[in-house]
């Protein structure tokens, strides 16, 4: 029966992108991050969902009025560039039949990060592609966080199997993209109920985040706090959140302190020893071939690991295991080139936030905006971070926020041409149909066209 229900509502999207396209992309993405169908059992769970719901948003597209052409911002080309160089690089591989299967997932992704550019090209369309995102992860969030308080953290925290987050490093650095886009929603609703909810739903990601017992997530979420106090100067809530994390270390169980400690220790852990056995793997790789490196899937190449891990005292090789680093997984799959490419897209990424955030702020009109940009930027600090300690380079979400980035600078740049309106439009495009806002004396905010906006 649940697989029924789980084919029915896959299937239910297809005549609605079929009337809209757009519908297709937040279809790609909810399969992607939620991975409904590998919740039921049986057929269903191996039924090319993502498949299906990609032929009929192309063809939609196709057929459709909506724009066709992509604007060529500095992250869209860098993006296309590094599609193009991991073609290349697959075609090069060392072992191209193991890299042509990760190529096909990585070309997906960059398809549709790139095809959801022209199709969001409004606010509420926008705001309906991050609900889908938050909802889509959030549900494993506040799911792992009641988890944790329930078992007082005696029990770690994983993601879906089979999926790109399926491991509880994965989960973390998932959990940590979406906290950044469930404040940005909090702070875009009047509604007192909806306010309360963002703010219970932040609570128990947090949770959640400890509860995976992932050393690389905190790390991460230690940096986000700090770009917090340096951009907001409020000590006061730096002070509050210090607390709360030195609380929430206090209460963990022996097996969840032990295992943080030793990200400082990591001589005396294994996995961590593992890690640095691999990152050097992958300069070795890349120092034999600079340009292209091993391509995709190089890290299992048995030929490879024979000739390039090292060996014990007694002779005995060490075992071969995953990157656990983006970084490290570029480098050795993309060699020099790649990585540069690859750190580029971040970097790119991070100054078109901050750059669309100063200028959407000088408009009361563009100021969600401001506040999304601003959020974004803790999602790819998040991800940059923790991706040091992961290997997730392909994670679509992260191309996600990228596109996000993009849209939002497209739009704000489109807001600019036009004159200020007089009734901003309060909270939240896509909840406002379900609630109105309800704090005690609100009325939308009016200005002049060309007045500055309040604090200006």
């Amino acid at each position: 029966m649940r697989s029924l229900f789980v084919l029915a509502l896959v299937f239910s999207w297809i005549p609605a992108i079929f009337f809209a396209p757009f519908l297709g992309v937040l279809a790609w993405m909810w399969v992607s991050y939620m991975n409904p169908h590998k919740m039921a059992v049986g057929l269903v769970s191996t039924f090319p969902v993502a498949e299906v719901i990609a032929i009929a948003t192309l063809l939609s597209w196709v057929a459709s009025r909506e724009p066709k052409g992509l604007e060529m911002r500095p992250i869209v080309v860098l993006l296309l560039v590094y599609t193009a160089f991991a073609t290349i690089t697959t075609i090069l591989a060392v072992y191209p039949g193991m890299a042509w299967p990760k190529w096909e997932t990585f070309v997906k992704v960059m398809l549709f990060t790139l095809i959801a550019i022209p199709l969001i090209n409004n606010r509420f369309r926008l705001h309906a592609m991050i609900w889908v995102m938050v909802l889509s992860c959030a549900y494993f969030a506040m799911r792992g966080g009641l988890f944790t308080i329930l078992s007082g953290g005696a029990y770690r925290v994983w993601g879906p199997p089979e999926t790109f987050h399926g491991d509880n490093n994965g989960i973390a650095v998932t959990f940590l993209m979406i906290l950044p886009l469930l404040r940005y929603l909090q702070i875009q609703n009047e509604n007192r109920f909806a306010w309360v909810c963002f703010l219970i739903a932040q609570v128990l990601t947090l949770f959640a985040v400890f509860g995976t017992m992932s050393r690389g997530a905190l790390v991460a979420l230690a940096a986000m706090t700090v770009y917090l106090l340096i951009r907001s100067r409020r000590f006061g809530t730096f002070a509050l959140i210090v607390a709360a994390g030195a609380l929430a270390f206090t209460l963990m169980p022996e097996s969840m302190k032990e295992r943080q400690a030793t990200t400082v220790s990591y001589q005396q852990d294994a996995s961590a020893m593992g890690r640095l056995t691999m990152w050097k793997f992958a300069v070795d790789v890349a120092n034999e071939r600079p340009l292209v490196g091993g391509g995709f899937n190089i890290f299992y190449d048995t030929a490879t690991r024979l000739r390039l891990l090292p060996r014990d005292a007694e002779g005995v090789q060490e075992q071969g295991r995953a990157a656990h680093s983006n970084y490290f997984e570029v480098l050795g799959e993309h060699g020099y080139v790649g990585l540069a490419i690859y750190l580029s897209i971040f970097v790119t990424g991070f100054v078109t936030a901050e750059r669309t955030m100063r200028k959407a702020r000088k408009r009361p009109d563009t100021k969600w905006a401001a506040d999304l940009a601003y959020m974004s930027q803790f999602s790819l600090i998040g991800f940059a971070v923790a991706g040091a300690f992961l290997s997730k380079a392909t994670f679509d979400l992260y191309y996600h926020v990228l596109a996000m980035v993009v849209i939002t600078g497209i739009l704000v740049d489109k807001a600019q041409k036009e004159p200020v309106p007089e009734t901003i439009p309060p909270g939240d495009p896509i909840l406002s149909f379900f609630l109105k806002p309800r704090v005690k004396g609100y009325k939308p905010p009016r200005y002049k066209p060309g007045a500055p906006a309040p604090g200006e």
